[in-house]
């Protein structure tokens, strides 16, 4: 069976679609790998191995996933338009124009952030308040405006999952692998 893949960032980022593809129910049909880092989706040499097994039709749809993050700390890849525009080129480059497209991960609102600040944008606003306020608390500490860390430990704050993937917040990324997989 022909699989799909996304490409994604790193560990957390691997759980998260892994859980997702489960819920699509086509965990089967897809493979999720991580690039360690978003600056390696801008080197063609850490596609080598990927681009050798979508030639060879091992993989027959991909899917890159990076985090916008902030402009103010990356003037080239930070940022929705910058991430979308870059990722674009190297889809372009590397000749996977009809086998690939692209997700940003961040606050639909903001277009901002990662994938921590999509899910906070999904959660209870009780569960919200309750994160707001720590991280109102430690700001004044020199603490990275970056609410990974707080966001990223959401499974020890909390017993369960404070998001459900039925929210609307996750629907373009929903159709983005239904889309991959079905295609």
């Amino acid at each position: 069976m022909v699989k799909s893949l996304i490409l994604c960032e790193g560990p957390n980022d691997i759980k998260f679609f892994a859980l997702l593809c489960k819920y699509l129910e086509c965990d089967k049909q897809v493979h999720i790998k991580k690039m360690d880092g978003k600056s390696n989706f801008f080197k063609t040499e850490k596609y080598d191995t990927t681009k050798q097994q979508v030639d060879t039709d091992q993989y027959h749809k991909v899917l890159l996933v990076v985090d916008a993050d902030f402009v103010e700390y990356d003037a080239n890849y930070g940022g929705f338009e910058n991430s979308t525009t870059q990722l674009n080129g190297m889809i372009q480059s590397l000749g996977f124009n009809d086998k690939a497209s692209i997700h940003i991960m961040c606050d639909p609102e903001t277009k901002e952030g990662n994938l921590e600040h999509l899910i906070l944008s999904t959660i209870d606003s009780k569960e919200k308040g309750c994160i707001e306020s720590f991280l109102n608390c430690i700001n004044p500490m020199n603490t990275c405006s970056n609410k990974k860390i707080v966001l990223s430990s959401y499974e020890t704050i909390f017993k369960e999952e404070p998001y459900s993937f039925d929210h609307q917040n996750f629907d373009d990324i929903k159709s983005k692998i239904t889309q991959m997989v079905n295609s």
